[in-house]
């Protein structure tokens, strides 16, 4: 009886689903009249007189823009929407030069075919092949690897999960050959496991310089999926709504918070840069050419890096993956007494970041004022048997699990049990 009451008065505040569904052209009219330039693609299967609702595409102008200010990077990621037809949100998520959504779109289902409707749209409003070919693309399975394989062969991880992320954050690739060399001594089924999977995919050792960025997991898509969590069980224009408005709010937020900035480059990247500097008193430079140095280790034999402040690298490669001097660099730039903010690429600089958010998402009206557009009216798609029970809370990682000292306990409190009066349990354990 809940259930229903809840559906009724759900129906009485955004309307039907159904009613939704055959309002789903004049939504698309009336985003495309608001906010000249966007693309807002809608797909239906043909039915007689009655076309069936498939996959609705929307990438904002203004998200277009702002595009053009980011770095060549891009994250995919999916989400299963909570409403009754059991479709998914797929979104594209780029990254700002404060190291911070680009277009989203509904589908019936998650798969290849869905996909790659979605990427050809993607890459013809980007500009084309030619743009694209530059830029890297992280799926929404960056973290399975580790998580697959200690599920699937049942290895208890700790040591093993150290070794494989060092072996994935090294950015020069002997430093990763050896990192392997003691995994295959720990684990021979993880180096099997391992050395199979191409290893563009696996390690910063292996990045390109073009993105300027060494992010190894898609945290910046899984982030927006977290914020619009609440709205994924709304009916789809209520729900599209949700999210060009939360654009909005991100939009005007972040250009506020660029014309006030007082420096140069971006906080984010600042205190990346002070956490590098902080290192520089380990380092000692040698003098080789004008811009050409040495730098070692002041107790570690061995460690000794080349930096060219002309070619803007380290042999470390950490410069050149992130866009951002490393601690050699550093040590190098304070050596020679210049200033740092000269090596800083445009992507991180508060003029890109302001270029960044210059565009203006607008609002669109009310459904009482769009106009009325001549097409068929759409129908819901067909229901998908989903199995299980449908779950609205998403899946806490392992760590999320503990709760210790810092994390707290249900209610904040410690348990005490009511027999022994001791902490930590309760009478059902004792």
């Amino acid at each position: 009886m809940a259930y229903r009451a809840k559906v009724i008065a759900l129906d009485h505040v955004d309307g039907s689903f159904k009613e939704q569904y055959k309002r789903t052209y004049d939504y698309a009219n009336e985003v495309l009249t608001r906010n000249l330039g966007s693309t807002v693609q809608v797909k239906v299967e043909p039915n007689e007189d009655e076309p069936i609702f498939k996959r609705l595409y929307v990438f904002l102008k203004a998200c277009k823009d702002n595009f053009v200010s980011c770095r060549p990077i891009i994250g995919l990621n999916g989400a299963f929407l909570k409403g009754k037809y059991g479709e998914e949100l797929l979104i594209i998520v780029g990254r700002d030069a404060n190291d911070q959504m680009l277009a989203y779109s509904i589908m019936e289902v998650e798969n290849k075919a869905t996909w790659k409707w979605f990427m050809e749209l993607l890459v013809e409003d980007l500009g084309g092949e030619p743009i694209c070919a530059s830029c890297t693309f992280i799926s929404d399975q960056q973290k399975t690897p580790i998580r697959q394989f200690q599920k699937k062969k049942k290895i208890p991880g700790k040591q093993l999960k150290r070794l494989m992320w060092k072996a994935t954050t090294t950015t020069h690739p002997q430093t990763w050959e050896k990192e392997m060399t003691n995994i295959k001594e720990l684990n021979i089924e993880a180096f099997k496991y391992l050395i199979k999977i191409p290893l563009r995919y696996k390690s910063r050792s292996r990045f390109t310089t073009t993105s300027k960025c060494d992010t190894l997991v898609n945290n910046m898509s899984e982030a927006f999926n977290s914020v619009m969590v609440h709205t994924r069980s709304k009916l789809i224009i209520s729900m599209m709504e949700e999210t060009q408005f939360y654009i909005m709010k991100r939009w005007a937020s972040n250009r506020t918070k660029s014309q006030s900035l007082s420096r140069i480059i971006c906080p984010k990247i600042k205190t990346r840069l002070n956490k590098e500097s902080h290192l520089t008193k380990f380092k000692i430079p040698s003098w080789s050419a004008e811009k050409l140095l040495e730098v070692r280790h002041a107790s570690q034999v061995g460690e000794k890096l080349v930096v060219d402040l002309d070619k803007y690298e380290c042999t470390c490669r950490k410069w050149a993956i992130s866009g951002i001097p490393c601690c050699h660099a550093l040590t190098v730039m304070k050596f020679l007494n210049l200033d740092v903010e000269d090596f800083i690429p445009c992507w991180f600089r508060k003029a890109t970041y302001q270029e960044t958010y210059s565009s203006i998402v607008y609002l669109i009206n009310g459904k009482n004022m769009w106009d009325i557009t001549p097409y068929n009216d759409i129908f819901p798609p067909r229901k998908r048997a989903l199995p299980g029970i449908p779950k609205k809370k998403r899946r806490l990682e392992e760590w999320e699990f503990i709760r210790d000292d810092i994390r707290m306990r249900k209610g904040g409190l410690h348990k005490r049990c009511g027999i022994c009066r001791q902490m930590g349990h309760n009478r059902t354990s004792c």
